[in-house]
C-alpha cells in the first residue's frame, strides 16, 4: 500500500470533475486517467470507449484516481475530514461498510466523515402517495420510484462498442447497489466504529466552510440523508 498522505488533509471522495481547493479530491472514474493523458482520451473517444462529447468536456488533471472498493492509500490517524455525496449508494453494503471501516483506521480523533446518499424513504413516501415523474419511463408511481432508485435501466444499456460494453460489465459504477433510510445509515456508521453519527441538513456540518464542497444541485431537497460523524478519541 502506498502511504505517502498526499496534502490536503481533508478527502473528497467522488469528486467528479467537481474539484474545491483545500481538499483532496478523487474519483473512481476513468476520466481521472484520461484526464493526464489527452491523446489517449482522444483514441478512446476515436475507438468507441468514451462518447465525443468527453473531448469538449475536460476534467481537472489533479484528481487523485482512487477505487473505494479497495484499501485506502492513507496512513492511520491523517485524515481530518472526509465528504463524500452521493457514492455510499453505488457501493454493496458490504462495501460501503469496508470503506466506513477505512475512514475510520485513516481520520485523526476527533475528525468528521459526512456522508450523503439518496433518502430510501423520502422516495417511498412519494410512491405512497402517488407521485408520478414526467421524466420516468412509464407513467405509473412504480415506474417513477424505480426510475429514481436507479437500481437498472429501463432496457439493457447501448454503451456503442465492445470495450465499453465489457468496462461497464466489469466495473459497474453508474447503478445503485445499496440504498439507505435514516436509521440503516445511522447503523452502517455505528458498526464501522463511529458511535454517535446524527442525520445532519444540508450546509449543517461539523466541517469548516461546508459550503465550498457541499453543492445544492447535486444535494437537492429532502431526497437526500446526510449522516454525519465524528471520530472518538
Amino acid at each position: 500500500m502506498n502511504t505517502l498522505m498526499p496534502q490536503p488533509s481533508q478527502l473528497h471522495l467522488g469528486c467528479g470533475d467537481f474539484a474545491p481547493d483545500g481538499w483532496l479530491n478523487s474519483d473512481g472514474s476513468w476520466h481521472v486517467k484520461l484526464a493526464r493523458w489527452p491523446r489517449i482520451k482522444r483514441l478512446a473517444v476515436w475507438g468507441g470507449l468514451l462518447p465525443r462529447i468527453h473531448l469538449q468536456h475536460p476534467w481537472p488533471a489533479h484528481i487523485l484516481s482512487l477505487d473505494v472498493r479497495h484499501p485506502l492509500p492513507f496512513p492511520e490517524h491523517t485524515l481530518t475530514a472526509v465528504y463524500a455525496s452521493h457514492v455510499l449508494e453505488h457501493l454493496y453494503r458490504t462495501e460501503a461498510l469496508a470503506l466506513l471501516r477505512e475512514l475510520h483506521r485513516c481520520c485523526r480523533p476527533g475528525a468528521v466523515v459526512r456522508m450523503a446518499v439518496p433518502h430510501l424513504a423520502h422516495y417511498i413516501a412519494d410512491y405512497q402517495r402517488g407521485w408520478i415523474d414526467p421524466h420516468a419511463p412509464g407513467h405509473s408511481p412504480a415506474d417513477t420510484l424505480l426510475h429514481r432508485l436507479h437500481l437498472r435501466p429501463e432496457s439493457p444499456p447501448d454503451h456503442g462498442s465492445l470495450l465499453r460494453t465489457l468496462y461497464h460489465l466489469l466495473l459497474d459504477f453508474n447503478s445503485h447497489k445499496w440504498l439507505y433510510d435514516r436509521d440503516s445509515l445511522l447503523e452502517l456508521f455505528q458498526t464501522a466504529g463511529f458511535p454517535h453519527p446524527e442525520e445532519r441538513a444540508i450546509l449543517d456540518s461539523r466541517i469548516p466552510a461546508i459550503d465550498r464542497i457541499e453543492r445544492a444541485d447535486r444535494i437537492g431537497g429532502g431526497g437526500t440523508l446526510i449522516v454525519e460523524a465524528v471520530k472518538p478519541g
